[in-house]
Parts: C-alpha cells; structure tokens; sequence
C-alpha cells in the first residue's frame, strides 16, 4: 500500500504531466515547432511527438 507521500508524489507526476500536455497543446496551436516544444518543456522531441499524436490543429482562415 502506498503511503501518504508517495501518493502526493504520484498526483504531482500527473499534475506535471498534464500540464505538459496542456502546454505542448497550446504551444503547437500557436505555431511553434515540436523541437521547439520540447526544449521549452525540457523534455525529448520523441515525448512530445507522443503527447500531441492524434491532435488535429486547423490553419486560421485567410482574410483578404
């Protein structure tokens, strides 16, 4: 059984991890590049290929 501070410790990774996750989202909606994600997130290039797989960014309609 877990004790009290490992549960904490376990809740924070995810907390991290959703954040990060949050982050890399809004980050790529804003048009930077996923090397750049990572280094910003201090996190491999390959993590976040893993975290933003199977999100769909649309392109801004042009305006003439």
């Amino acid at each position: 059984m877990a004790t009290k501070s490992n549960s904490n410790i376990d809740k924070s990774s995810q907390m991290v991890g959703l954040l990060q996750q949050l982050v890399a989202i809004e980050l790529l909606k804003g048009g930077v590049p996923q090397t750049e994600i990572g280094k910003r997130l201090g996190i491999a290039t390959g993590s976040v290929n893993k975290i933003l797989k199977g999100v769909k960014v649309s392109k801004p309609s042009r305006r003439d």
